[in-house]
């Protein structure tokens, strides 16, 4: 088995846009599928981890878009490992039409107990029978990524959740928090298809949960996002669009 998975398809007619380009959540479930693809072949992925009542958390994501793949173009994802340490592990990926990068992205997840949901250390014959990728990481400070959310009372975007939000962990599915996030861009004057993105994702959103509030504020060259459930904040981070500085999270050591 390759350090390097390669997954290839086609961008399909029910994942594009109004526009016939590939959806932001459908980019993501691009990213996730290859990533899980990947960590089955080890495992490290949701078959093998379930009889262990373990399972990975995507905890946070960077991502540059510089074209969104249109409808029946042919598509391929490349992903590796960037290194597991304690609990964290940390995945790179990229996505080309042909020979064009479209898409490059990091990604550090978080190895929790099912019965706990925390954090425990990957065991040991696991991480050392997974390969680690050489290739160069695309962003490899997202462990001091910090973002600030939205300030209270700053314009709200309302999106209803669907059965289809939801996955097998009892929780709303990665993909569906983009989903929400274009949505709410579009409702709230902005474009669509950003070309650089950060997420933190805080705290799952459980599968009677009828809507989410998308919470949307302009700072400079960016917007900074909040998705939040009627209590509390589930998700945070930033976008920015073409022509603007990709990498818009905070940073600081520690």
């Amino acid at each position: 088995m390759d350090k390097e998975f390669t997954l290839s398809t086609v961008v399909s007619y029910w994942d594009v846009d109004r526009e016939q380009r590939l959806t932001l959540g459908g980019v993501f479930k691009l990213l996730q599928e290859a990533a899980i693809k990947h960590a089955d072949q080890f495992g490290l992925g949701t078959p093998g981890l379930a009889a262990r009542g373990e399972t990975w958390v995507l905890n946070r994501m960077a991502v540059a878009l510089s074209r969104y793949p249109r409808y029946e173009e042919a598509v391929k994802v490349v992903t590796w490992s960037a290194g597991i340490r304690g609990f964290r592990g940390y995945r790179d990926l990229r996505i080309y039409c042909g020979e064009e990068l479209v898409v490059s992205a990091s990604s550090l997840w978080v190895y929790v107990k099912l019965a706990t949901k925390l954090p425990v250390r990957v065991p040991p014959e696991l991480a050392a029978d997974f390969p680690v990728g050489q290739a160069e990481v695309f962003r490899s400070d997202l462990d001091q990524l910090r973002f600030t959310p939205p300030a209270s009372g700053v314009a709200e975007q309302r999106v209803s959740l669907r059965y289809s939000d939801f996955d097998g962990n009892g929780h709303m599915n990665n993909t569906a928090y983009l989903d929400c996030l274009q949505t709410a861009l579009a409702r709230g004057g902005f474009p669509p298809h950003p070309a650089g993105i950060e997420i933190q994702f805080l705290k799952e959103i459980p599968p009677d949960t009828e809507g989410v509030r998308i919470a949307l504020e302009s700072r400079g060259p960016a917007v900074a996002f909040g998705v939040l459930g009627p209590l509390e904040l589930h998700a945070q981070g930033a976008v920015t669009f073409q022509g603007t500085d990709l990498e818009v999270g905070s940073r600081r050591s520690g």
